[in-house]
């Protein structure tokens, strides 16, 4: 895939990882829940998520770069190589800025692209994140 599928493609996993994101926000509410010993496993997935926001940053076409020149790509980039790279030196405070605020900020954007290309997509979210148990469906 090249061109504008790919970058759409890979916006729309970025805002699959920015959801999952703020799923472990809304459960946690707080920094104080996120630090606590007995959720590590979600600061590790976090971290995880937000590396897999960085791969696919990466990836971007500098075209899709432009169009949403307001989203700090570099830094999104630099974020991942940082938890990739230096894993004992990771910024609990870092990646809790990312879960409780920029996730949100970020899939709203890519969520902009994705919806003038196609107005299904919010459906098409929320049914692969139902398949993943990352949200429910009511019936």
């Amino acid at each position: 895939m090249r061109g504008k599928q790919a970058d759409l493609h890979r916006l729309f996993h970025m805002v699959k990882y920015c959801r999952k994101l703020q799923a472990v926000g809304d459960t946690i509410q707080t920094y104080e829940n996120f630090i606590d010993a007995k959720n590590y496993r979600l600061v590790d997935v976090s971290a995880f998520y937000i590396g897999q926001l960085g791969e696919l940053a990466h990836g971007l076409s500098d075209e899709i770069k432009s169009t949403l020149s307001d989203i700090p790509w570099k830094r999104i980039v630099d974020m991942r190589n940082r938890l990739i790279h230096h894993y004992g030196e990771r910024s609990t405070k870092m990646i809790w800025q990312v879960v409780s605020e920029d996730a949100t900020l970020l899939a709203a954007r890519c969520l902009e692209v994705l919806r003038s290309e196609n107005p299904d997509i919010d459906a098409e979210l929320n049914e692969e994140l139902a398949e993943e148990g990352v949200i429910t469906t009511e019936v």
